[in-house]
C-alpha cells in the first residue's frame, strides 16, 4: 500500500483521486474554464503557468477565491508556434534556458538538451517566487511537457519541494512503465532518484493518467471510462479545460479537446460520478496537510 495514503487514514483498498487541470494561465481562455470547473464543477486542484502571458488574471481569480487548490506548473518550455513565453529567471543564453528567438524551447528534448541543472532551478525557483509573490498559496509543484521531471533536473526539482514544504508531482513508476511511456533510455537515472526517496514522507503517486488531450468533441464518457478503472492507491487524473473560441483557436490545435474537457468537468457529474463509486477525491492540499515539515 502507498505509505503516505496510510499516514492520511486510507486503507490499502481505498481509491484516492486527484482531478487536476493543468495550464491554468497560459490564455483568458483557460483561465475562464479552469475558474468554473474549481468553483462550480469537478476539478479539485489546477496548477498554473506562471511564464503564461494571463499569469496576471489566474492569480487575480486566485486572489479572489482563496479556497482554491492551486500549484505552480513548473516550465522550461513553450510549444505554441506563435503564442510564446520566456524564462523569468535569466535573459542570459548561457543558461542555455532561451532559443534563438529569446523564448523558452518549443520541445522537451531541446530543453534537456540545451538548459543547464543550475540555470533549470534558478528558473523553477523564480517561478515558485513569482506565484508567493502575486499572492497565490501554492499548494504543489508540477511539471509542463514533463520537462523538469527528467533524471538531469528531477532532483532540483525534489530539492524544491522540499525547501518549499510542497508535495510535489511524482510517480511512482517502474521500469516497464517506463519503458511503454518511451522513456526506457533514462530508466536507470530516474530509479535511482526514486529509490532515495522516502514514500512514508513524501507522496508519490500509483498511477498517473495522463494521455487525455485526445481529439473528441464530447468526452464526459471518456471521463467516466478513466474514472470507473482507477485502482486503489493515489491516482492523478489530469486535463486542459478551456473555453471555446477565436482567442483558444488561434494558440492551439488542440482547441477541441481543451473545450471538451470543460464541458466534461463544468458542472459536478463526473464528481458525482466518482463518489458514487466509493473513490475518494482530494486535491494537494490534502496532500500538503500531510507532510512533515
Amino acid at each position: 500500500m502507498n505509505p503516505f495514503l496510510a499516514r492520511m487514514g486510507y486503507g490499502p483498498d481505498d481509491r484516492v483521486l486527484i482531478l487536476h487541470i493543468d495550464d491554468m494561465g497560459f490564455c483568458h481562455a483557460a483561465n475562464a474554464a479552469s475558474l468554473t470547473c474549481l468553483t462550480e464543477g469537478s476539478a479539485t486542484c489546477a496548477s498554473i503557468l506562471v511564464n503564461g502571458p494571463w499569469f496576471q488574471e489566474a492569480a487575480q481569480m486566485a486572489k479572489a477565491n482563496p479556497q482554491l487548490d492551486l500549484g505552480v506548473h513548473l516550465t522550461l518550455t513553450a510549444e505554441y508556434p506563435t503564442y510564446r513565453w520566456p524564462a523569468l529567471s535569466s535573459r542570459d543564453p548561457e543558461t542555455g534556458l532561451l532559443d534563438a528567438d529569446g523564448y523558452l524551447w518549443a520541445t522537451r528534448e531541446d530543453a534537456v538538451r540545451h538548459v543547464t541543472v543550475a540555470a533549470a532551478e534558478g528558473e523553477m525557483r523564480a517561478q515558485i517566487d513569482g506565484a508567493l509573490a502575486a499572492g497565490i498559496d501554492v499548494t504543489h509543484i508540477d511539471t509542463h511537457m514533463g520537462s523538469v521531471v527528467h533524471p538531469k533536473f528531477l532532483g532540483s526539482y525534489l530539492r524544491l519541494a522540499r525547501e518549499y514544504n510542497v508535495p510535489a508531482f511524482l510517480p511512482r513508476i517502474t521500469r516497464d512503465r517506463l519503458q511503454a511511456l518511451g522513456e526506457g533510455d533514462m530508466a536507470d537515472e530516474f530509479l535511482q532518484v526514486l529509490a532515495m526517496i522516502d514514500a512514508d514522507q513524501v507522496p508519490t503517486l500509483d498511477e498517473i493518467i495522463i494521455e487525455t488531450m485526445v481529439p473528441k468533441t464530447s468526452k464526459h464518457k471518456f471521463y467516466r471510462e478513466l474514472i470507473a478503472g482507477v485502482q486503489p492507491g493515489l491516482t492523478h487524473l489530469l486535463f486542459h479545460p478551456a473555453v471555446a473560441g477565436a482567442e483558444l483557436e488561434a494558440i492551439a490545435d488542440t482547441h477541441a479537446s481543451r473545450h471538451a474537457d470543460y464541458e466534461a468537468f463544468l458542472d459536478r457529474s463526473l464528481r458525482d460520478f466518482a463518489e458514487d463509486l466509493g473513490i475518494h477525491l482530494v486535491g494537494y492540499r490534502d496532500l500538503k496537510a500531510h507532510l512533515i515539515a
